[in-house]
């Protein structure tokens, strides 16, 4: 248990899915955690998992290389100079599927498939600690021909904090953007 915080739950899962607006465009879906603000509640982060759709294989001639990227952030990090990615300090997980296919001369194609999906180490004892009452899902894609989708699970647990940790926390996580 993080310092300065009370337990107030059980573990919680929080399910989500987002797809792209229109292909290989970033969109970004608000999810409410309804924490109570007067209580100084807390959302402490357990886990994520995120199933991305994979990229779109684009066999058109040359290196062609398409994209899937998603990530998990405390705050609405689309108009972020940072960006999406874990750069970002209110970015908790990501997660992308990168495909590239090589025509070579003899008019046959090398296709490399790379997934990166969520690494939390098993050691720690949380994740983040969100302050404020949501979180924000964001997907993009980059060449691919249709629009892709991710699935995820957030897990964690509620928690009250003292005063001085609640202000800290909120502080904190509003001036990271």
């Amino acid at each position: 248990m993080p310092k300065g915080l009370t337990a107030s739950s059980e573990q919680i899962v929080v399910s989500f899915t987002l797809a792209e607006s229109a292909s290989n465009t970033l969109t970004t879906e608000r999810i409410d955690l309804q924490l109570n603000a007067l209580d100084s509640e807390v959302f402490v982060v357990t886990g994520v998992k995120m199933d991305l759709e994979p990229a779109d294989l684009r066999a058109t001639g040359g290196i062609n290389r398409s994209l899937s990227f998603a990530s998990i952030s405390k705050q609405d990090v689309s108009t972020s100079a940072v960006g999406v990615t874990l750069a970002n300090p209110s970015v908790i997980a990501t997660a992308s599927t990168v495909c590239q296919a090589i025509d070579t001369p003899n008019n046959a194609m090398a296709v490399i498939s790379q997934e990166n999906s969520i690494d939390t180490p098993s050691q720690l004892e949380y994740v983040d600690v969100i302050a404020t009452p949501d979180f924000f899902v964001n997907i993009f894609g980059s060449d691919n021909q249709s629009a892709k989708t991710v699935d995820g699970k957030l897990y964690g647990y509620r928690a009250k904090a003292s005063a001085a940790v609640y202000a800290s926390l909120v502080q904190s996580e509003l001036l990271s953007q």
